[in-house]
């Protein structure tokens, strides 16, 4: 009630805050030096419907002197969240305030792994079951699916071309091998051109586009390289 006193004397004031010493001007002074900062105020012993409901003998005899209406303190509600960066949370024990500050203290610990998980490099792959991933066992098994799911996202690489790809090579660290016992690049990126694939009972080889730009993915140095 101190707080909604205040704000309707600066209200009444023409936008200037009163000079009595109040909560509000203390919240008011340590917004005034941070514009980035959001106050929530959490009220006890009180809830959301409080002013249409029932109120105590002082709280009445405020408001009747000041001349309070049920607007007057939504207004006042309103104008401390859009003007002055303040919600106000209505709760009824302690037992709920624990809860509210858990809640936001999760809320915040989070937002840093939100933050970096929203900067996706692709926003237009949107999430499904197919992007849930492959499930990797103690003993290594499902790392060869792992290994074919990610030579399938590369374009223009089917199923059937990571299969023999993952066959020829298990492993990206024994496809790194064959590069590097390869002197020169042509040699490199021509590694994989020559694997037959076979696909609904015809045979055809990778090819040169497709090998280069395995290769490119698996060595280029630049994360910001086009690999077509």
């Amino acid at each position: 009630m101190g707080m909604v006193v205040s704000v309707k004397q600066t209200l009444h004031g023409n936008g200037e805050e009163s000079a009595v010493e109040s909560f509000f001007k203390l919240l008011s002074e340590c917004l005034n030096r941070d514009a980035k900062m959001v106050v929530t105020v959490l009220v006890m012993g009180s809830n959301a419907n409080s002013w249409t409901g029932t109120w105590d003998v002082h709280e009445l005899s405020q408001r009747s002197q000041l001349g309070m209406e049920d607007l007057d303190i939504e207004e006042i509600l309103v104008f401390l969240q859009l003007y002055r960066n303040i919600t106000v949370v209505f709760l009824d024990s302690w037992q709920d305030v624990t809860d509210h500050v858990c809640a936001v203290t999760k809320a915040l610990s989070k937002r840093p792994y939100k933050l970096l998980t929203e900067r996706c490099e692709l926003p237009f792959c949107v999430d499904g079951s197919w992007a849930s991933g492959v499930r990797v066992e103690r003993d290594g098994a499902g790392l060869g699916e792992v290994w074919s799911r990610q030579i399938t996202q590369l374009n223009r690489v089917s199923p059937a071309v990571a299969s023999t790809l993952t066959t020829a090579y298990p492993s990206p660290q024994i496809l790194l091998q064959a590069y590097s016992s390869l002197e020169s690049e042509e040699e490199k990126r021509g590694l994989l051109a020559g694997l037959l694939v076979k696909t609904g009972g015809k045979e055809r080889r990778i090819g040169p586009e497709i090998s280069a730009r395995v290769y490119r993915s698996l060595t280029a140095q630049n994360p910001q390289l086009v690999l077509d």
